[in-house]
């Protein structure tokens, strides 16, 4: 082994991996094969052969897939390396080798230089270290390349559940990267429609924010949709009044038909379907509302209270933002309604948070709860050929299934979808007041299962003032808001924006026609190099003119996070063999796709705030 070169090697690393490294020691001496390479014997296992290390690496590698296109090898254990070399010799191909055992790369980093592959990260090494974020920002500008995953025999052999664990963050990682890239593609579109559709309603509503702090001193009890949640309904009756009741909206319909009446109602799907849980309530529950949630639930002749409206992630918020007076308030989510009202019950400084109908799993084989309105829905499909069971059945399949260890002890069927928000409650237990009253279902490490009996009694009148008293400081922070004083500053922010898209539009397809021809040239060979030269002079000016439109491309930016990441993480078909194999091409490629991208959400938003604005101003 080789000190200089593990320190040359260890260079290219981050500061706290090569630490790891430099740290590992070996449990065992390191031996000789009979050819005179490296080998190494754990515990009764041979991680390499004792015979012949090296011919045993070349035909590994040799069964593992190479046609000269791109390509990943995501290596879970390498040994001593002794493969490495055989993979990264092949054009088009990157290696990122996750590592449990440390002694393990501090061997292979004294054995062999790999200084060029980790300074190009044509190689990429992960230690110990048991994290998505990691691997992401490993896999970055990868997004389309063939994966392999390569179990190192020898390793798996030796310490399996160390390797297999690793595994299972790569394929939940990957599971996640689907689920966010289609939730992405689907609603980019629809979350830039109905902010910019919103807001003449909005005007009208409380910056939640107002709620925050609130609920000192009461619990609030989350209500989510789950399978479960009918089961739950006798108890929260019983108990009704020791605490405050937010519901996600897909919740209302099941707790209306039992006579239960919700204080907060939480709305954030953008899909037009959602309106039609709201269409028949008739309560006093008070909506709070996500910019990006659907229009519709905005213009129903019944529904809840119009109350609170949130901040959202997205740029184009900022047309609101602008016109109020104090800041709208910001709740953390995790990727479902239910994450959102978890955390604005936090943010309402509740003493405790109980869930209910929080199953994350398809408990008694049933997608959703009963009365739920899919449900309902149900009831004008049925026929001969079609049954609401076929259907629940349908969604059942709809994603890969999993095992999840269940709150009493027995298993249940979900979905990496679901895992993705466990996983959001589990990470975030530790930091906040969350208990689980739901009536069966997925378990929640680090979230303790209770009974309703556990957590209320019977009667409190002092906490039945407490509670009442609390709903009545809410319902006043409606009366502050001053509508039409928001309304005329939020007209005058869409007159500003809207000539400021026509300008940015000039310019922009100018920027998309330049492109074209640039694209074509190269594409067709029909390079003239003084007239090319001039061409790429004025695409660099056009090219400062729109970066420095930085407000402007930031609230344009939700209607082409498709083509963003096109450009960034190569995630879309548009860029053919043609256009990947030539650099320059590549380039000119991209260019266009952004300057076609801005091109259309630019008209889409501009059209869009001039049918707000005419509404505002028929108000």
């Amino acid at each position: 082994m080789n000190p200089i070169l593990l320190q040359k090697n260890l260079s290219y690393l981050k500061s706290d991996f090569s630490v790891k490294i430099q740290n590992a020691t070996l449990p065992v001496e390191l031996q000789k094969s009979k050819t005179g390479e490296w080998t190494l014997e754990l515990e009764g296992r041979w991680i390499h052969s004792r015979f012949d290390p090296i011919t045993e690496a070349k035909r590994f590698a040799d069964e593992l897939p190479e046609d000269g296109s791109q390509r990943v090898y995501l290596l879970f254990g390498a040994g001593l390396g002794h493969i490495l070399p055989f993979l990264l010799k092949r054009e088009n191909c990157f290696v990122i080798w996750m590592e449990p055992n440390e002694f393990f790369l501090k061997v292979a980093l004294s054995i062999y230089d790999f200084s060029e592959s980790l300074l190009s990260e044509k190689l990429i090494i992960i230690p110990n270290e048991k994290r998505e974020d990691l691997l992401i920002e490993a896999f970055k500008g990868k997004g389309t390349y063939p994966i392999s995953f390569v179990p190192h025999r020898g390793s798996w052999q030796w310490k399996e559940t160390d390797y297999l664990e690793l595994r299972n963050i790569a394929e939940q990682m990957f599971h996640k990267k689907d689920v966010n890239l289609a939730t992405l593609t689907r609603f980019e579109k629809i979350w830039a429609k109905n902010i910019c559709f919103n807001l003449p309603e909005l005007a009208a509503f409380t910056p939640v924010s107002k709620l925050f702090g609130l609920a000192n001193g009461i619990d609030i009890v989350v209500a989510g949709a789950g399978p479960s949640l009918s089961h739950s309904i006798p108890n929260l009756k019983k108990f009704r009044s020791q605490f405050l009741l937010l519901a996600v909206d897909t919740a209302v319909p099941i707790l209306s038909s039992f006579g239960v009446d919700p204080d907060l109602i939480y709305s954030v799907d953008p899909q037009s379907l959602n309106s039609q849980y709201l269409e028949d309530y008739h309560g006093d529950g008070i909506l709070v509302f996500d910019p990006t949630s659907t229009y519709m639930s905005l213009r129903l002749d019944a529904g809840p209270v119009k109350g609170f409206v949130t901040t959202s992630p997205f740029p184009l918020i900022q047309i609101l933002e602008k016109s109020m007076e104090v800041e709208l308030g910001a709740v953390p989510f995790g990727g479902s309604v239910s994450t959102n009202a978890a955390s604005l019950a936090s943010l309402m400084g509740a003493k405790n948070i109980y869930f209910i109908g929080q199953d994350l799993s398809f408990t008694f084989g049933l997608a959703h709860s009963k009365g739920a309105i899919l449900e309902e829905r149900l009831n004008f499909l049925e026929n001969r050929k079609f049954r609401r069971e076929k259907h629940n059945y349908k969604q059942l399949f709809a994603l890969p299934q999993k095992k999840v260890e269940g709150i009493l002890g027995n298993s249940f069927i979900t979905n990496e979808k679901m895992l993705i928000f466990k996983k959001w409650f589990e990470d975030h237990a530790d930091s906040n007041p969350w208990k689980n009253l739901t009536a069966n279902g997925a378990k929640l490490d680090g979230i303790p299962s209770l009974k309703f009996e556990d957590c209320f009694s019977e009667i409190d009148e002092n906490l039945k003032e407490l509670v009442l008293s609390v709903k009545s400081a809410i319902r006043e922070t409606l009366k502050i808001q001053n509508q039409e004083k928001t309304s005329e500053q939020l007209k005058a922010e869409i007159q500003k924006v809207i000539p400021n898209l026509i300008e940015f539009q000039s310019v922009v397809q100018k920027g998309m026609n330049l492109s074209k021809k640039i694209y074509s040239q190269i594409k067709n060979n029909q390079v003239d190099p003084k007239r090319f030269s001039n061409d790429l002079k004025q695409m660099d000016a056009i090219d400062t003119i729109v970066s420095e439109k930085k407000g402007l491309n930031e609230m344009l930016s939700l209607g082409i996070q498709r083509v963003i990441l096109t450009i960034t993480e190569g995630y879309d078909s548009e860029l053919d063999e043609a256009d990947r194999s030539n650099e320059q091409l590549e380039i000119a490629k991209k260019s266009l796709l952004l300057y076609e991208g801005l091109n259309e959400s630019i008209s889409s938003i501009k059209r869009m705030l001039k049918k707000s604005l005419f509404r505002l101003e028929s108000y």
